[in-house]
């Protein structure tokens, strides 16, 4: 079963505003990969997170095509990523 976008963003948003996970590493802010998503500029989207209790780093990957997916990560696969370019943020952000 895919993850809700929406609840696994807004809790993965909700542990990096409490300070208990740090964004590390993404093509956007947590906050702004669902806009981007809705947007269809860019076919993936994609963030690291590390919990600041235990040093697991997650992957959360959003995908226009696809389902999303989180899962652990090895923190080099951050340096290794084929990481593309994001369009300008004024064709997709919210107002």
């Amino acid at each position: 079963m895919p993850w809700d976008i929406e609840a696994t963003t807004g809790a993965l948003i909700q542990r990096v505003d409490t300070g208990r996970m740090r964004e590390l590493r993404g093509d956007v802010s947590l906050e702004d990969m669902t806009a981007l998503l809705a947007s269809d500029l860019k076919y993936t989207i994609v963030s690291f997170v590390e919990c600041l209790d235990c040093g697991q780093v997650l992957f959360w990957g959003l995908c226009i095509r696809g389902n999303p997916i989180l899962r652990h990560a090895d923190r080099t696969e951050i340096d290794r990523w084929a990481w593309s370019a994001v369009p300008p943020r004024e064709r997709w952000a919210r107002s």
